[in-house]
Parts: C-alpha cells; structure tokens; sequence
C-alpha cells in the first residue's frame, strides 16, 4: 500500500522503517513481574487508566475494541484484559518480526499483524480504544510522526479514546529517541481532546534509588520536575 501523497515519501517510510525495526529487534524485551522498576510504572499507569475509564462511567471494557501499536510481544494488551476487555477484541501491530511471533504464541487469542503505524491495516473507525508507549518517540522523521498520528485517528471511531504514554523529554545518551512535549502532541491529535499527566520518575534516578531504598525510590517519584513521562488520554471529537 503507498504512503499518500500528504504523508511521508515511500523512501523515506523505507528508511525510517528499517531503523526503526533494528532498533527494537536489538532490544531485548521481555516481561520481567520481578523487576521492582518495571513494575512500579505499571502500578502507576494502572491506576491512571483505571480512574479515566471510571471517570467516564465505565466499570469494564468488555465490549469494547482495542488497537495497540507497538505492541511488542501483547504485555499492555494483557493489561487491559484486568479491565475486562476480551481477548477477541485486541489486536496488535508491530514492526519486528520476532515481537510479532513472541505474541502469537503468548496470547493466540489476540490478533497481531506485522505492519507499521504509517499504513495500518485497519478499516476506518473500527477502534473504541488505540494506546501506544513509546513509539512515536522512536521516530525521528516529523512527517513520518504525522502519518502515524493521522492513521490512529483514522482508525479511532468518533468518542473513542486514544492512550498515550511516551518520554515529554529527550535522552541526550540516546539519539534514536526524541521526546515529545505537549505541543506538539496537541498538534499531532488536533481532532482529541487531550488530558496530560506527567508520570515515571526518570529511569536513571528510579533504578539506581531503588536499589539503595524502595522507599527513597517512591519519595523521588512524588517529585513532579524529576518525572520524564506522558501519560495522555485523548477523546476523538
């Protein structure tokens, strides 16, 4: 399928595309329920996203469909199972090959589709729910950062909600990821009524203070200038 001609060229995606897929292929991800880090920003996204849904009157997503992109190997689409939602009704999409495998056998009852987030294989519409984490700070190239944001909304159903977590910050120690503060994510989703939580107590100072106190490390989290995270919930209009 070729990128419209308002997104960005075909070589270009090609490009970015290929970078991109390195990069995460190279990464080792896994779910690690031991890692008190990883498990301290999950706590916090949890309840985050619980008190949205329930701000909105909702006491399960049973019946509603979800779209993941970035999925890696389904751990946030199994999040959302504590939610309520069905299996049936998840579905991910991802560019490494090896995440996409790694799911499919983990959770044979989701789907999950190789693809990029710039042509989304998805009818128009057809998703009550769309969360991405750390994705688009992945990218570097703006236009291909657009296409993606007009792909979600695309697929995103009028009222449906879109769930951001991303890095509002860039890691000078990282150049392959740019962070994303809330202009420009206003820009990006200019159809979603945006609300923003600062989140995640930045890595560095959350693992080493946590091997030192688990305590200290939770003191440092209530500190909002030392925390590095989005956490956006958007409503399409």
């Amino acid at each position: 399928m070729p990128v419209k001609s308002h997104n960005a060229p075909a070589f270009q995606l090609d490009d970015e595309r290929e970078r991109i897929r390195l990069i995460y292929e190279r990464r080792r991800e896994i779910d690690a329920p031991l890692d008190l880090f990883g498990l301290y920003t999950l706590q916090e996204r949890q309840v985050h996203i619980s008190k949205f849904f329930h701000g909105l009157g909702l006491s399960s997503l049973k019946d509603l469909r979800i779209l993941d992109v970035g999925c890696g190997t389904g751990a946030m689409l199994r999040r959302f199972l504590d939610f309520g939602a069905e299996p049936g009704n998840c579905f991910g999409i991802d560019l490494a090959p090896n995440h996409i495998q790694s799911a499919r056998r983990m959770n044979p009852n989701f789907v999950f589709v190789e693809g990029n987030a710039a042509q989304l294989p998805f009818p128009d519409e057809g998703f009550d729910i769309v969360h991405q984490a750390t994705v688009f700070t992945s990218v570097l190239e703006s236009r291909i950062k657009r296409a993606m944001a007009s792909e979600i909304m695309r697929t995103l159903r009028p009222g449906g909600h879109l769930v951001w977590y991303d890095f509002a910050c860039s890691n000078p120690r990282n150049r392959n990821v740019r962070g994303i503060g809330r202009a420009e994510i206003d820009e990006l989703f200019r159809g979603c009524r945006m609300r923003f939580h600062r989140v995640t107590l930045a890595p560095p100072v959350a693992r080493a203070a946590i091997r030192f106190s688990p305590l200290l490390c939770r003191m440092l989290w209530a500190v909002p200038f030392l925390r590095t995270h989005y956490l956006c919930f958007g409503q399409k209009l």
